[in-house]
């Protein structure tokens, strides 16, 4: 299909490097004819409301992915749809239609996908907008699992309200340990650490070597990075043997869903 005004498209983040949604909705709009830019919005914090203004006024604009760290901030701005996203808290695909922008989260489809269907003691490195959005979906459609939270944020059961009343469902630490390590049988790290985006990531593991020793061969470990493919955490796992995924399959599958809704509504208007 062709369409007479030339739309934007783009992605939001900051900071953000050689994203692959760029490349990947570029070849969505070829193969669909569609004529349309797709730009990459890296905006500091103190501009963003500035930005969301901007693009409620822009005729032209029209969708745009969410990454690190306005996922949590687009979700309080616009209107959701649907019960996954609403459980996740967080938004990555933003999409206006009629004056009104509505948010999607595609990554919980991707994770959904990524992890054992059968996992029911769950470990979740790093509480961010990423390991918040897991955890509040897994939580709400696996009613019979166990959480084990590791994050560094204090009196975490008062800022996140709903955790005072599931504390048998769900344990908090400041790191994992033996403890966390006898119960789990999936590992999800929701951290940076291992990624690319800051030099002092790039060789570290939300896992230490000495701690590794104590996982469970039957233990999954699902990475949400995918930049780069190899962490530190893929080695150790492959010197332990313990079954590793990166994220590059939800990136892929969160992208793919996130064109399927942007098709159907393309199509709509």
């Amino acid at each position: 299909m062709n369409l007479k005004i030339k739309k934007k498209f783009g992605i939001i983040g900051f900071p953000l490097k050689n994203p692959r949604s760029i490349k990947i909705w570029k070849s969505f709009f070829k193969k669909k004819k569609i004529s349309a830019e797709m730009l990459p919005f890296e905006i500091k914090t103190k501009r963003i409301n500035k930005f969301y203004s901007s693009i409620l006024k822009d005729k032209n604009f029209y969708a745009a992915a969410v990454t690190m760290p306005y996922k949590k901030y687009f979700f309080k701005k616009v209107t959701i749809k649907d019960k996954l996203t609403m459980y996740a808290k967080t938004v990555n695909l933003i999409l206006k239609s009629k004056k009104k922008i509505y948010g999607f989260n595609t990554d919980i489809l991707g994770a959904i996908e990524s992890i054992p269907k059968k996992a029911e003691n769950i470990a979740i490195i790093g509480q961010g907008g990423t390991g918040q959005a897991i955890l509040n979906v897994l939580f709400n459609i696996k009613k019979k699992s166990k959480f084990y939270l590791i994050t560094s944020k204090k009196n975490y059961f008062q800022k996140i309200k709903y955790l005072k009343n599931h504390k048998k469902r769900i344990k908090i630490f400041t790191q994992i340990n033996f403890d966390v390590l006898k119960n789990v049988d999936l590992i999800i790290n929701c951290t940076p650490l291992g990624s690319d985006l800051k030099k002092e990531y790039i060789n570290k593991s939300p896992i230490k070597e000495n701690i590794f020793k104590l996982i469970n061969k039957k233990t999954f470990i699902f990475d949400v990075i995918y930049k780069p493919k190899k962490t530190k955490l893929f080695f150790l796992s492959k010197k332990y043997k313990i079954r590793y995924r990166n994220g590059l399959k939800m990136n892929t599958i969160q992208a793919e869903s996130a064109l399927r809704i942007l098709s159907r509504e393309l199509e709509l208007n």
